[in-house]
C-alpha cells in the first residue's frame, strides 16, 4: 500500500462548547503515565484502512479551510489493542472516567474509542508554520504552498490524506517540511501532574455566562477600569498607548459617538478605540470601512485636540488594515500588552471583586490560538482529574 501523510484538524466544532466537554483530542497534548504519546484522530477516533501512515500533521483552520496552521506532528504511529487502551492513565485516572460526563447533543457521549494511534515521537513547531492552497494568502510566517488538486485542505470531515502515489507533489512537500529539523521541537509533550489548586479554580463569571469572547462585554470592562482610576489611565496611556501627556480629566463614551466602541475625550486628546475579538472589520464597501468612518467622524469633531486611533485585538487575531488604507493611522494594541499592564497595576484594584475575572479574561486573549486551545482543554482536564482523585 502507498505511504500516506494525514492532516487532521483539532479542537473544532460545537462539541467543545457543550457544557464543560473535554475534547478527546486533548490526549494528543500530553504523555500518559507511562510516557506514551497517545493520539485521538478527530472527529470520531476511528481510522479505517490507512495502515501505511508515516506522519500525522495536526492543524487548526486559519482561513477558509484553504490555509491552516500546524500545531503538532506525530511520527511512526501504530495502533494499540483495546486492552492496552483500557490501561492508559493520565495522573492515575482512566480515559473512561475522564470523558464519562461529556455530552453530545444534550445526550450521553457516544465515543468509545479513546485512542486511535500511539506515536513513537511527537513534535511541536519551533516557529509558526502555515500550509496553504490559497494563492491570495500572504504571511510573514513560514508558509508551504501545497501543490494539489484538492479544493480545500481540510474538508468537513476534518481529515485529509496525501498519498505518495496519488498526491506525489504535495506528499514530497510535506515530507521535506517534516524532515527539516529546525522547524520542530522534539519530545515537547509532558506527563500530567495535577495541581490541587485547579480543583478550586472555578469558572470566571465570563465563562459562566459564556461571554469570554464577547467584544461588547470587554469594551464595557475596559471603560469601567479606565474610569476606575483616572491617574492609572493616564499611566496606561503613556505606557501602552504611547501618549505621554494624557490629561487627568477626561470622559469616556461607549458606542455613542458614531458607534465607536470606546471614545475618550479630554481637552487635549481624543482617543478612538475599536475593540476586536472574533469579528472582522465591519461596514466594508469598496475598500471603505467602519475604521475610515471613525477617522472622518473624529476629524469633523476635533478642535485643537490630538487624535489617536487604536484597535485592541487578541494576540491570535490577524488584521489586514492595509486593505482599507488605515495601517498608518490605527495602532494595534495586543491584549497581552493590556494584560501585562493590569497585572503590574493590580494592587490598585485589590478591593474590586470583578477584577480577578477580568484579568483571566484578558489572559485568555493574550494567547495564540494553539495556546488558547491548550489552556482551555488543560484546565478542563486537570479540573476533572482533581475531582476524580
Amino acid at each position: 500500500m502507498p505511504k500516506e501523510i494525514l492532516i487532521n484538524q483539532l479542537f473544532s466544532g460545537g462539541y467543545l462548547n457543550e457544557g464543560e466537554n473535554i475534547g478527546h483530542e486533548v490526549i494528543n497534548l500530553f504523555k500518559d503515565d507511562d510516557g506514551n504519546n497517545n493520539l485521538f484522530i478527530t472527529p470520531s477516533g476511528y481510522v479505517k484502512r490507512h495502515d501505511e501512515l508515516e506522519y500525522i500533521l495536526f492543524i487548526r483552520n486559519f482561513s477558509k479551510r484553504k490555509t491552516v496552521e500546524v500545531v503538532g506532528l506525530a511520527e511512526k504511529v501504530y495502533r494499540i489493542t483495546d486492552e492496552e487502551m483500557k490501561q492508559v492513565r493520565y495522573a492515575g485516572v482512566s480515559l473512561d472516567r475522564i470523558f464519562k460526563n461529556n455530552i453530545f447533543h444534550g445526550g450521553v457521549d457516544s465515543f468509545q474509542n479513546h485512542v486511535t494511534f500511539r506515536a513513537t515521537k511527537y513534535y511541536l513547531p519551533s516557529k509558526p508554520i502555515f500550509l496553504s492552497i490559497d494563492d491570495d494568502f500572504k504571511s510573514s510566517e513560514y508558509t508551504v504552498y501545497i501543490e494539489t488538486e484538492k479544493k480545500v485542505l481540510i474538508p468537513q470531515g476534518m481529515r485529509t490524506y496525501f498519498s505518495e502515489i496519488t498526491d506525489g507533489g504535495a506528499y514530497n512537500q510535506l515530507k521535506k517540511l517534516i524532515g527539516t529539523k529546525k522547524y520542530w521541537k522534539e519530545n515537547a509533550t509532558e506527563r500530567l501532574f495535577p495541581d490541587g489548586a485547579i480543583h478550586n479554580h472555578l469558572p470566571s463569571f465570563l465563562e459562566i455566562i459564556r461571554k469570554e469572547d464577547d467584544e461588547n462585554i470587554f469594551s464595557n470592562l475596559f471603560s469601567y477600569y479606565f474610569e476606575y482610576s483616572h491617574k492609572l489611565f493616564q499611566k496606561f496611556a503613556a505606557e501602552v498607548l504611547g501618549i505621554p501627556d494624557m490629561d487627568l480629566s477626561f470622559s469616556i463614551q461607549r458606542e455613542t459617538m458614531g458607534r465607536v466602541d470606546i471614545w475618550v475625550q479630554s481637552d487635549n486628546h481624543m482617543i478612538v478605540i475599536e475593540n476586536k475579538i472574533k469579528s472582522g472589520i465591519n461596514g466594508v464597501k469598496d475598500d471603505y470601512s467602519q475604521l475610515n468612518k471613525y477617522c472622518k467622524l473624529a476629524e469633523e469633531k476635533k478642535k485643537n485636540e490630538t487624535v489617536n486611533y487604536y484597535i485592541f485585538a487578541p494576540d491570535y487575531a490577524k488584521l489586514e488594515l492595509s486593505k482599507y488604507g488605515v495601517e498608518k493611522v490605527y495602532t494595534v494594541i495586543r491584549y497581552s500588552d493590556i494584560y501585562d499592564f493590569f497585572v503590574r497595576e493590580s494592587e490598585t484594584y485589590i478591593f474590586d471583586r470583578a477584577f480577578p475575572d477580568f484579568l483571566r479574561g484578558l489572559k485568555r486573549h493574550s494567547l495564540s490560538l494553539p495556546e488558547l486551545q491548550f489552556e482551555t482543554m488543560r484546565s478542563r482536564l486537570l479540573r476533572k482529574i482533581n475531582q476524580l482523585q
